[in-house]
């Protein structure tokens, strides 16, 4: 009988280094970034969303330093002149405690505490103070028991803080907690080989970090740009086989699945350097699938990011393009600038870097990140459900992708009708339009880019599809024919008119009046002028 060739064994979820190497299951190679990570830094602090392979990069530095050289056969690190040994590991996963209170929180942390306690065979002592105090005992006597450095590392040290942003008397207790073992981190310095913590918010300007004030912040460091998260080139070296078989499912080439994927799942860039990578967790899960789906908004929406949406004044209107600085990037979260929040939780990332200003250009990553927030956004703007905007959306995208504009423009013009009236009067009337056509475009699942800097200005929408490219400048209280003009006067479209595909200008209406679409002009790719009607 002939063999059957293996399928190939996709580790969704799996956060442990040795479960992969072992089972058989298919492993990035991130050894050689680690590699240098190892090399040039021992007190290490590194923000990423959630589901990026965080847990997953400390169980691999785990491995290494438990002198696991079985574990790295044939991966990039077991090349390079280093001594195999063996160091005592202390491994803090904060996900898994109960962080909504303080007892609880301390609860967990003796109980990991005593663990290492009993696994290295140390007497503990009594009548600790804090478990900062019992974790620097430990520390200093494991290390005198074994002879050996302690390796440190601490996973998600933030869900502590996420969980109690809205309780300050929670918030406040578990700060007091943690600074005192974070603190450790510096004060036995001469007991530690090497130190990590990993998260998602940037929370050192919180008083938690003030006595671990050694740990280097490589989030924004070029040389670790894909420590997290799959880069295009690692898709086509390791995952050639998914690609070719959800494109065969989907009838496609590999070069357009290659593009969907790019469009669904990549764009995520943390650092200067033009270096993007994909959510792995959904590229994973696509590929076992064999389905474009929004994984990444399956696996659950943080409660803290819906809470602040609710709660924030800012417009996210502005969300088009938006540029911040570093340090307001890595600043608190705060609902009169959920910015912070929305860029280190993944939806929004870096698009550009302006080094005259400082200053980082921030867009929405992908199709993907589109769909959530169109899922959080919808029924607080649009006011309707989340699965009926969801519906509605799926519609105009596929009145785009076929170029029934009639069709576009009903769709557009009900859900607009929908619009609860305090979007109306909380904002400006063109702010409330423009705010109310951007949450709709999220969801739309087409390559749609609001207001993109051009030579002559910003087109306010421009969407691409297969076959066609729109070019749609909106106007109230103003004709659609002054809409059209604009497009023409300051070459809105001129940039696509070498691409393949044919262009739209579209020039739309709407009445502040009557809160509805007046008039829609379209132009064609042979210069006819028509109205739309609906």
């Amino acid at each position: 009988m002939p063999m059957t060739q293996r399928k190939t064994k996709y580790p969704i979820g799996w956060q442990s280094f040795e479960k992969i190497r072992t089972e058989g299951a298919l492993y990035v190679d991130k050894t050689g970034i680690i590699d240098e990570l190892l090399d040039n830094s021992r007190f290490v602090f590194l923000s990423r969303p959630r589901r990026f392979g965080k847990s997953l990069l400390l169980s691999t530095i785990e491995a290494f330093f438990q002198g696991r050289k079985d574990l790295f056969e044939g991966l990039k690190i077991s090349q390079s002149e280093r001594e195999w040994d063996s160091y005592p590991v202390l491994h803090f996963d904060m996900s898994r405690s109960e962080a909504n209170n303080p007892e609880k929180l301390e609860l967990y942390l003796n109980n990991q505490l005593a663990k290492y306690e009993r696994d290295y065979q140390v007497v503990a002592e009594m009548g600790y103070s804090s478990v900062g105090e019992r974790l620097g005992w430990l520390i200093e006597n494991v290390s005198a028991v074994t002879g050996k450095h302690c390796v440190i590392l601490v996973d998600e040290y933030d869900k502590a803080l996420q969980e109690t942003l809205q309780n300050r008397a929670a918030l406040e207790g578990n700060q007091s907690l943690l600074r005192p073992f974070f603190s450790q981190l510096k004060t036995q310095d001469k007991y530690i080989k090497f130190a990590m913590v990993t998260g998602v918010a940037r929370f050192r300007h919180y008083t938690l970090f003030s006595g671990a004030n050694n740990l280097e912040d490589i989030s924004f460091m070029d040389d670790y740009a894909a420590i997290c998260g799959i880069t295009l080139e690692e898709m086509k070296e390791y995952f050639q086989e998914g690609v070719c078989e959800i494109a065969k499912k989907y009838a496609v080439t590999i070069e357009q699945m290659t593009q969907s994927l790019l469009q669904k799942y990549d764009g995520y860039r943390f650092t200067q350097a033009e270096v993007h990578v994909f959510n792995p967790f959904s590229l994973l899960n696509a590929f076992k699938s064999k389905d474009l789906a929004g994984y990444w908004l399956m696996s659950g929406t943080s409660k803290v990011f819906v809470d602040f949406l609710k709660q924030a004044t800012y417009d996210l209107s502005q969300l088009r393009a938006i540029w911040a600085s570093r340090e307001r990037l890595s600043s608190l979260y705060d609902t009169t600038d959920p910015i912070p929040l929305l860029f280190q939780t993944g939806y929004l990332t870096i698009a550009d870097y302006n080094r005259e200003i400082e200053q980082y250009l921030l867009k929405v990553p992908n199709g993907e990140v589109r769909g959530a927030l169109f899922q959080d956004l919808a029924p607080m703007y649009l006011g309707i459900s989340a699965t009926d905007g969801i519906q509605k959306a799926r519609m105009l995208r596929y009145y785009l992708n076929n170029c029934d504009l009639r069709g576009f423009v009903n769709v557009l013009d009900s859900l607009i009708a929908h619009v609860p009236y305090p979007i109306f009067a909380k904002n400006s009337k063109e702010e409330s339009y423009h705010l109310i056509v951007y949450c709709l475009c999220m969801a739309i699942g087409v390559d749609i880019r609001c207001e993109e800097p051009l030579a002559d200005g910003r087109p306010d929408l421009v969407a691409f599809t297969e076959k066609y490219i729109y070019v749609i400048e909106f106007k109230l209280d103003h004709s659609a024919e002054t809409a059209l003009t604009q497009i023409e006067e300051k070459g809105y479209a001129r940039p696509y008119l070498s691409d393949k595909r044919a262009v739209y200008r579209i020039g739309a209406s709407f009445s502040s009046e009557k809160r509805n679409i007046q008039r829609w002009l379209v132009q064609t790719p042979e210069g006819e002028i028509r109205e739309i009607k609906h």
